[in-house]
């Protein structure tokens, strides 16, 4: 071969050659849940007290987990938030304020709720006006309002919070005639982050795999180009800075994207897959930990779940180039 042909050769296969292959997270990297906590999905870090929270769809039950020591603690007993008999999932994505509040989403119940992560005290609960027809799914937290997500319905639902005050619900946004086409056949939106800055909100597309970004002054709803990267089952995010981390479901796959400046187009930077990661849901950033949710949702109908369930660490070195 030729000194050309070898170099020819060389750069198409660099160009061709797969995202490198990231180290698995380590075999003690695993938060063992307690087992009042079954078939969890959300995740909430209060850095404020060294501890996350995270709830069982099952029956509504909150535990409050020591990121040091690890110890657990349940706050919010199940039935407490989910009747007896409630539809699957309950209890789903979850976001501490800087009142000590827990502001929880509630899937198929169609509800929102405000927790004292103190006492365990309902604070605020409030309800879709058709819940039957909603899955409530994810929440951020920006100034002092909550933006819920719908996966059933295109509309964005706003919780605000006036001091210890806490008031209506409100349709804040539909999503008819804008950038996001709502498919009713389909799961629709998920997961949902702010911009360092609190103007703009990212969400995810689930089934569909596309990124959008909504300016919170003008509601004006865009979407992020990502040139056609595989998002799919897309379902809990996490911004830090202008890097999103999008955790897929059914793939089990956390998936690395730099956002431009302007969050108008992402480029994925790396792919990563670990044995600990079973059907992953929402995820939280702590110091130079990404915090996965394995809900094993997957295993439920099957009655093939191990237990007790976990939260996998993974270091954030590990989901970069």
């Amino acid at each position: 071969m030729s000194r050309v042909a070898a170099l020819v050769t060389s750069i198409t296969l660099a160009l061709i050659a797969p995202l490198p292959a990231q180290t698995p997270a380590p075999a003690d990297s695993r938060y063992e849940l307690p087992a009042q906590i079954s078939f969890p999905e959300g995740i909430a870090h209060d850095a404020s007290r060294g501890v996350f929270y995270v709830g069982s769809a099952t029956d509504g039950a909150i535990a409050r987990v020591n990121l040091t020591t690890r110890a657990a603690d349940v706050v919010v007993p199940g039935g407490t938030l989910m009747p007896e008999g409630a539809a699957f999932p309950g209890i789903l994505g979850m976001k501490v304020d800087g009142s000590n509040r827990l502001w929880v989403a509630g899937g198929r119940l169609g509800r929102m709720f405000v927790i004292d992560t103190t006492s365990g005290k309902i604070l605020k609960q409030v309800e879709v006006p058709n819940p039957a027809g909603s899955l409530i799914n994810d929440v951020v937290i920006v100034g002092n309002a909550g933006y819920f997500t719908d996966t059933r319905q295109p509309t964005l639902w706003r919780l605000e919070a006036k001091g210890s005050t806490i008031g209506d619900l409100e349709p804040w946004l539909s999503f008819e005639n804008t950038a996001l086409t709502h498919d009713p056949k389909q799961a629709n939106l998920n997961g949902i982050a702010a911009t360092p800055d609190g103007q703009s909100l990212i969400a995810v597309q689930m089934a569909a795999g596309l990124l959008f970004r909504i300016d919170v002054k003008t509601k004006a709803v865009s979407a992020i180009d990502t040139g056609g990267a595989d998002l799919t089952g897309a379902d809990g995010l996490v911004l830090d800075g202008r890097r999103l981390y999008v955790v897929r479901q059914p793939a089990a796959e956390i998936v690395t994207v730099d956002l431009s400046a302007d969050y108008s187009r992402g480029s994925v930077v790396t792919r990563f897959k670990d044995p600990g990661l079973v059907h992953p849901a929402t995820a939280a950033k702590v110091g130079d930990q990404l915090l996965v949710v394995n809900t094993q949702f997957n295993l439920r109908g099957k009655k093939a779940e191990t237990r007790p369930f976990t939260v996998l660490s993974v270091p954030v070195q590990s989901l970069s180039k």
